[in-house]
């Protein structure tokens, strides 16, 4: 079992030309409703790659009977840990794209803005079960992480990394196995930390950094040592929602089969060229053998 913690959210894609001006209007010539939220995203993704999630989260009172609650049960993903508020509503992103492929994202928290009162869920990590902790308030993050051992844990800061008080991100750092970014969040890291490298954030005592770069690739600092792993350049790119949470996904699934790091991330990228395929950050997600099959390609 992969536990993983964060953000499960309605997702409202909207396609225009441009994006208005203050006080004015453009017409909207697509609208997509989609599943999100970090956490509804890389346990979709670890269910369909065959390894059994449980997320830790908390969703509004739209969420239960809704077509959201339904898909995630359908793929058979556990949701005993997600505390349903009946006075919120579920997280809700809206974002609005340009011709240009600009995004903006707007996010309205709902439920999610009661992670620093939620507890800690009173699981016990086998032999074989890993946590994973994305996107979220980080108090409970701190929590979460102090609660299990390090070697267990994976942490991926997302774009929330400026709540974080460097002494929280530090502490973060320290109790878990897997630090987990992008190039934005890399940056926004060594900013707030102090550090002049990436290597650096190895220093509070994880065994493995991995940053994604978009179609660059992503690189895997572990030992004293880095690996490049390029991206998959034969998929159609159509929107690169849930890409990130999808290489996290295909990462982990590969880590909890005992694979080498280095092919961990192959499998990660492959999982993620699926997704960019298509619209929303759930939609188009490969099989196992399937994700496996184009990691060899790289």
């Amino acid at each position: 079992m992969i536990y993983v913690s964060g953000p499960i959210s309605f997702d409202t894609m909207i396609y225009c030309p441009e994006f208005p001006e203050p006080n004015t209007a453009v017409p909207i010539t697509e609208l997509h409703e989609s599943c999100g939220g970090a956490a509804g995203n890389v346990a979709s993704c670890l269910s369909a790659l065959g390894v059994r999630a449980s997320v830790i989260s908390l969703a509004g009172k739209d969420f239960p009977g809704s077509g959201y609650e339904s898909r995630l049960k359908s793929l058979g993903v556990s949701l005993e840990h997600v505390k349903v508020e009946a006075r919120e509503l579920t997280s809700h992103a809206f974002m609005p794209v340009n011709s240009h492929g600009e995004i903006q994202s707007f996010f309205f928290q709902g439920a999610t803005k009661n992670f620093d009162s939620l507890p800690v869920p009173k699981i016990r990590l086998g032999k074989k079960d890993l946590l994973h902790i994305a996107t979220g308030s980080p108090g409970f993050n701190r929590r979460l992480s102090a609660s299990f051992p390090k070697e267990k844990i994976s942490f991926d800061p997302g774009y929330d990394i400026p709540l974080y008080s460097k002494s929280d991100l530090e502490y973060i750092f320290s109790r878990v196995g897997i630090i987990s970014m992008n190039e934005n969040e890399l940056k926004a890291s060594l900013e707030k930390t102090g550090k002049s490298a990436p290597e650096g954030l190895l220093d509070y005592g994880a065994t493995a950094l991995v940053v994604t770069f978009g179609k660059r690739g992503s690189k895997i600092f572990s030992g004293g040592k880095s690996l490049h792993v390029r991206a998959y350049d034969k998929a159609a790119p159509i929107d690169t929602t849930g890409a990130g949470d999808a290489y996290k996904a295909g990462f982990a699934a590969a880590y909890s089969r005992g694979m080498e790091i280095g092919e961990c991330a192959k499998v990660g990228s492959a999982t993620a060229s699926f997704i960019i395929e298509h619209i929303g950050g759930q939609a188009g997600i490969p099989d196992w053998e399937t994700a496996l099959s184009r990691s060899k390609k790289l």
